[in-house]
């Protein structure tokens, strides 16, 4: 496709829409060849705002697909005898439009970001950790009785349990803690499973501290996350 977009991005699509709308009708289209348009949706009724909703929120939606498509979208003042849009109709107003951009090419002349889908959504993913992190921080965040996991960690007989994996993931000894009464032996093989697996994925001692440490309220901004 040769034919490049006037206007990227939902704010400008919404800006030119209210800056040109004088009726309620539109239809937004696909090419399917520089010249050659398919109706992607209209709208036919004669609510403005209620076509100006759809038409947001649709772009909304392409938005978070990640939607790179090339549309144009056309106004119109009159529908067709069956009350809808067609290519034989007259708009008034019509514009390219794309709602996410197309990636940009890497210095090396020729060559594509194949990648971008993958880097746009691991840069959202890093605005969340940011955003997790500067809670974290936050000083007016009110520290609040351990309960839940900081609770469970920081009780005796969960710390023996942990203890235990440990010593078993390292082959420390052969001494290893014995099981405390009034825990069931298969929950107790299963804290311990779950500890190994844990620490074979890059858990450490002091992970596991630093929650030990947290504040019912700063766990639960984490906990969110699961």
């Amino acid at each position: 496709m040769s034919a490049k977009a006037q206007i990227v991005g939902i704010d400008g699509i919404m800006d030119w829409y209210d800056q040109h709308c004088t009726s309620p009708y539109y239809a937004v289209y696909t090419y399917l060849a520089p010249t050659k348009l398919e109706k992607h949706f209209q709208y036919t009724k004669p609510d403005q705002d209620e076509g100006r909703m759809l038409l947001e929120n649709t772009l909304q939606a392409m938005y978070m697909q990640n939607d790179e498509t090339l549309y144009c979208i056309k106004l119109y003042d009159t529908l067709n005898k069956k009350g809808s849009i067609d290519s034989n109709l007259d708009n008034y107003a019509s514009v390219r439009i794309r709602a996410v951009d197309l990636p940009h090419a890497l210095p090396i002349a020729g060559v594509e970001r194949s990648n971008y889908k993958l880097e746009n959504a691991l840069a959202r993913m890093m605005e969340t950790q940011n955003l997790i992190l500067s809670r974290l921080s936050d000083e007016n965040i009110e520290e609040e009785p351990q309960t839940g996991l900081a609770g469970i960690l920081n009780n005796p007989q969960m710390q023996t349990l942990l203890m235990a994996g440990v010593s078993k993931l390292l082959g420390i000894g052969g001494n290893q803690p014995a099981g405390m009464a009034g825990v069931d032996e298969t929950y107790e093989n299963e804290a311990i499973v779950i500890l190994n697996n844990l620490m074979q994925k890059g858990v450490t001692i002091d992970h596991l501290k630093k929650l030990d440490e947290m504040g019912h309220a700063k766990l639960q901004s984490l906990l969110l996350m699961l």
